[in-house]
């Protein structure tokens, strides 16, 4: 291999690894630090990791390597006799500012990030970061005035070899693949109509978190909220955007049947505390369930089966049992107590009414998640066709009384429909791929879009509004 093709290969190799450190950043949720390392090295869009590999799978397969081949495990990392945060690296490049916070280059504005980038495949050392609990601490410097990110949760560097036995490690890992990680890309002024419910979850999840002082006592936020209503009214719409908008600083499991019920004896009850235990330990946590009446039936039936009953037992255990509690108690080892130990659980459900009591008790809040009302569908309506806002009141009050008692969704599939319809028209008129103008929507196309959906869940909705009023929650605006 000649000098510039072994000098290619150490670049190629170096800028591999900052790529796949910036990805495993970005999988822990340790976006200010990712941004640091950008910054500082200067990593463009031009590549991106497979995805078919990461740093914890190039891990653990040199750990089974050296296994096979030393019959023991590698150490990687050794204790010391000193404590507290990591110092700068012995040799590092000394920088008054680090890569997040770097003044602007005095070079006529080129920046030097991608040249020094280069110069790794010429043996330069990368300048060290230092990493504290997902933030980038730099030696010197003033802090920028740019928007602050809320720091990652840093138990999520913890392995959860290092913190459960190894008879429930493959447990726990099998209840972390619903740990959500992505940003779902749904904000609350996107919901439209569903005020209400929207207000109960801002005062049991966000509310807590900005202002933790106020909620002390009896005034504890609510730790189990029960969204009930007809499908398609936007229950789960509702948690997909409690999720994207406190992706930050909660950790989101979004469970199911699926993943809590196991055909081996006694296994789908290790796997409900389980699935508590790791959400205590990632604390503040969100545990969803949609379609809980699928995992909490009523008890009293002949058809219940045992080893369902010993699983809802050991749920309502969870939920509210001796562990369980409003979190002022002592630690139950999965955390230190207190607030870190807060795990809120939100459900869905479409037959609240097949809901085992035991279960409806626990739950502080049952919301019902109604049909949007005209001003509701309206807002909807010109949220998903901006273009309806420059029509007349009159044509907008037929529109909104063509919808009456239809589901969000149901208003949605109507609104979809018409941009179908235009884009049959433009592409009837030319042969070309022509870019669709939203504009160019006409109301008697929309009526007619209208006019081919019917409501279907009108009764439907009427039985949950009689169930809200005998055992639900009255929201009071």
């Amino acid at each position: 291999m000649s000098f510039e093709q072994d000098r290619r290969s150490i670049y190629e190799r170096r800028r591999n690894i900052l790529y796949l450190v910036a990805n495993y950043l970005t999988t822990m949720g340790l976006h200010q630090t990712r941004q640091a390392l950008v910054d500082e090295t200067q990593l463009t869009s031009e590549f991106e990791v497979c995805d078919n590999i990461d740093l914890d799978t190039i891990y653990q397969d040199f750990c089974s390597y050296f296994l096979l081949k030393f019959g023991k495990q590698p150490r990687i990392v050794k204790r010391t006799e000193t404590m507290g945060l990591l110092p700068p690296g012995a040799g590092a490049v000394q920088r008054k500012y680090s890569g997040a916070r770097r003044k602007p280059p005095a070079n006529g504005g080129k920046s030097e990030g991608k040249e020094s980038l280069l110069a790794l495949g010429a043996g330069e050392e990368l300048p060290s970061l230092r990493i504290t609990a997902g933030m980038v601490s730099e030696q010197v410097g003033p802090v920028s005035e740019g928007p602050l990110v809320p720091a990652a949760n840093p138990k999520l560097l913890v392995r959860l070899q290092d913190h459960f036995t190894s008879e429930w490690k493959d447990l726990a890992e099998e209840v972390c693949r619903d740990l959500i990680r992505k940003d779902l890309r749904q904000r609350w002024h996107q919901v439209k109509g569903l005020e209400g419910p929207i207000q109960v979850l801002k005062e049991s999840v966000i509310a807590p978190l900005e202002h933790p002082e106020l909620f002390v006592g009896l005034a504890q936020p609510w730790r189990c909220v029960l969204l009930h209503g007809a499908p398609g009214t936007g229950k789960t719409l509702l948690a997909r955007t409690l999720c994207s908008e406190t992706r930050e600083s909660v950790t989101f499991f979004s469970t199911s049947a699926s993943t809590l019920i196991s055909k081996w004896r006694g296994e789908s009850e290790k796997l409900i505390r389980v699935l508590y235990e790791v959400a205590k330990f990632y604390a503040p946590s969100i545990i969803f369930i949609d379609e809980f009446d699928s995992l909490a039936s009523r008890r009293d039936t002949i058809r219940e089966h045992e080893a369902s009953k010993r699983f809802k037992n050991e749920f309502l255990a969870l939920i509210d049992g001796l562990e369980g509690g409003d979190g002022n108690g002592p630690s139950t080892g999965a955390g230190n107590g207190g607030e870190r130990e807060r795990v809120f659980l939100l459900a869905s459900t479409n037959l609240p009414w097949e809901i085992d009591p035991a279960f409806l008790r626990r739950f502080e809040r049952k919301i019902l998640v109604d049909l949007p009302t005209a001003d509701g569908r309206k807002e909807l309506i010109e949220h998903l066709l901006p273009a309806v806002r420059s029509w007349t009141e009159q044509e907008m009050q037929q529109i909104v009384s063509l919808s009456e008692n239809w589901t969000g969704d149901e208003v949605r599939l109507a609104c979809k429909e018409a941009s179908m319809m235009l884009l049959r028209e433009k592409m009837g008129e030319t042969s070309k791929c022509a870019k669709i103008d939203p504009d160019a929507l006409q109301f008697p196309m929309l009526r007619r879009a209208f006019e081919q959906l019917r409501p279907g869940c009108a009764e439907l909705a009427q039985k949950h509004r009689d169930w809200s009023q005998r055992y639900g929650t009255q929201l009071i605006d």
